[in-house]
This record gives C-alpha cells, structure tokens and sequence, in this order.
C-alpha cells in the first residue's frame, strides 16, 4: 500500500531523511520510533504530501504520489496529530463530517458515518455532538480527532504522536482502542512515536529511525530477539527486553488446560484472564507469591492455569 524507495529530504542542505526504503503492506501497522529529530515524522508528511520529498519515490498503492492532486491525496488518507488540530468553533460532529462534506457526501451519509464513528470511538451522541473542542477533556479530544481521520473511510491512516500528550492512564485506554479499532477495520496504519513500548503493543511492523535513517524494520518479536545493532537494543531497553517480549504474548498462547480447575470457584485466589499478558502473569505471581495461578475465559470460566516455568520458558522459542 505504501512504498517509499531512496527518499530523501532536505533542510537548508542538512538531510533529515537519507535514502529511505520502507514498504508497508496493506492492512499492516507500522510504528516509526527513534529519538526526536531522527526524520520519523517528515518521513510521515512526505507520504501525504504535507513535505516534498527531494530524492526517491513515494507510491501510494503502485502509483507515485507525485501524479496526485495533493487536496486528492490528503482526503484519501486519514491524519491524526498530538494537538489533534479540532476547528475550535465546529462541534464534534462538524469536526468529523469535515472530509466527508468536502467530498459532496450526501448529508444524511455524513450524519450517519458520524453517528457511526462516534460509537466506534466510544464518544455518546447525546453527549457529544453538540459540544465545542474545548469542552472535551485531553482523551475526548484526541478521540474525535481519530474519528475525524477515519470519516472518509481512507484506505491509509497516518498517525503522528497522537496520544502523546496524555495521560499514562488515558493513554493506555486509548491504545487499547487502537488496538479494537485496527481489528476490525484493517487500515494501512503508519504511527509515528518516541515511545518504545507503544511501537511494540501496537504494530505489526516497527521502524527504527536514527540519524534520518531506517535501521531495522521488522516484527515487534523479531525486534526485541535480533536487534540489528547497540543503538536498536538501546531504544529496547537491554535489561528489560525479557519483560518487554512477554509483553507480546497472551495467556490464550500458553496456558495449560487442566480439569482440576473447572467447575471451581477459586475463592481467594488470583485469577488471570486469557487475553491477559504473560507479563501481567508474572507481575501477579511476584505480587502473590505463587508459581502457578488459574486462567479464566471471556465467559468467566476456570479453563486452566499457567506456572512460572512456562513464562520463563517463552524466551526459548524462536521469533
């Protein structure tokens, strides 16, 4: 869906990105994360056009972005910022029928893709609708700017630091929605952030970026097991990688079924969740003292357990 092939750009001489491949299959979403100033986010405005690209190519579903009228381009991919960039006299629902309106979309369609939308991003009619940016707290905003971003059902979403003034808690919530979201829709998603750890829970692919240069693209996996140099593994954090892979895996991957645990309570005991992560298993066990603790489904239901020597041994398999 998106290739870029040799792209460079410069700034008063000075390269911000240097000869730049990067291919992001359709329905992929790829984090590009590296510290500020490594050419992460010109890299994101050159695939819309917002910056020209001096060098190389950039093509848009097989077709070089450069015989695309720009206005045409922007209003095929959805754009998400940090300040999320709400028109601050327009309601919420003008701020999100704003791309469908400018391509004529009938306006009982804009209104229906709101209303839409709006339950998507868990923002409730009654409530929303009729409020201005500046009634909405930090996270209500940035939902409505997502929205906004998606009102068109753009084939490719371009997502710059979009949570990245929030909150931890909000912030999480929100990846956690990301996450939803991407699930059932599988757009060609590009999320630009300096957080490691956000790169890993949400992408398929991850960029790492340094000195206007990709370094490493690959699986979150693969990443945090074959780090393609020091400055890579710097970025992953080299004590906690351990930690950080069984970020990466559910409980539904490796518990252990065992009747001894269905049709039981297990009254006073930590219970785990299938779609909980190995890593919150062993926060849990450390927490309680325990080597082994039960594993419920989405239903409630005892259906087995997991053991530290497993979680242990999730370092052994291959990525």
């Amino acid at each position: 869906m998106i290739e870029l092939i040799g792209v460079t750009k410069l700034f008063g001489g000075r390269a911000a990105v240097r000869d730049l491949h990067l291919t992001v299959p359709t329905g992929a979403f790829c984090a590009l994360v590296g510290t500020s100033g490594c050419g992460k986010s010109t890299t994101l405005r050159m695939i819309n056009k917002l910056l020209p690209h001096d060098g190389g190519q950039i093509h848009i579903d097989g077709q070089q972005i450069s015989q695309f009228n720009e206005q045409t381009l922007r209003r095929r991919i959805g754009y998400a910022i940090q300040s999320t960039g709400l028109f601050p006299h327009w309601t919420v629902a003008a701020n999100i029928g704003l791309v469908p309106n400018l391509l004529g979309w009938p306006k009982a369609k804009v209104q229906e893709r709101t209303r839409e939308l709006m339950a998507l991003l868990g923002l409730d009619e009654g409530t929303f609708w009729h409020k201005y940016p500046s009634q909405l707290s930090g996270g209500q905003a940035q939902r409505v700017g997502v929205a906004r971003a998606l009102a068109a059902d753009p084939d490719i979403l371009l997502m710059d630091e979009p949570f990245g003034a929030l909150d931890p808690i909000t912030r999480e919530h929100l990846q956690n929605e990301m996450l939803r979201i991407q699930s059932r829709l599988r757009k060609t998603v590009v999320f630009v952030t300096h957080d490691m750890d956000e790169a890993l829970k949400l992408a398929t692919h991850v960029g790492v970026m340094h000195e206007g240069r990709l370094v490493q693209l690959a699986s979150p996996e693969t990443l945090l097991r074959q780090p393609a140099n020091g400055y890579v593994e710097s970025l992953l954090g080299s004590q906690d990688r351990g930690l950080k892979l069984a970020g990466l895996k559910t409980l539904a991957e490796v518990v252990q079924p065992d009747d001894k645990w269905i049709g039981t309570a297990a009254r006073g005991q930590t219970v785990l969740n299938l779609s909980d992560s190995a890593r919150t298993a062993l926060s849990a066990m450390l927490w309680s003292g325990q080597n082994c603790l039960p594993v419920r489904n989405e239903q409630g239901q005892l259906v087995g357990e997991v053991t530290l020597d497993q979680l242990c041994r999730l370092s052994e398999s291959k990525a």
